[in-house]
């Protein structure tokens, strides 16, 4: 630093778990046709990535992230399905047909 104190270390598990929610977020939404994984839809997308990237802080509470995950859902879904009006896949066609 500037005044010569020390730089802390890495912080490897919030990172790893912020990457790792934003890999299963794209795999989950587009599917992996490589491997056979179809793609899981927005809400499921959403859900993982909450729950996901919730783990790397220092505390989970469960019930703060269920309720983060349904709001950015309601919201991601209104944004963008009804007002954007884009052509994204919103469940898994296991559920929706």
């Amino acid at each position: 630093t500037t005044d010569g104190g020390k730089i802390g270390r890495w912080a490897w598990k919030p990172l790893a778990f912020v990457l790792g929610a934003n890999l299963a977020f794209g795999v989950l939404l587009g599917g992996l046709p490589s491997i056979g994984l179809p793609a899981m839809g927005l809400i499921i997308a959403i859900f993982a990535l909450t729950f996901i990237a919730s783990m790397a802080g220092t505390q989970f509470r469960f019930k703060d992230t269920l309720i983060l995950a349904i709001v950015l859902a309601a919201g991601s879904y209104v944004a963008f399905i009804l007002a954007l009006k884009l052509q994204i896949q919103v469940w898994p066609t296991f559920i929706s047909g």
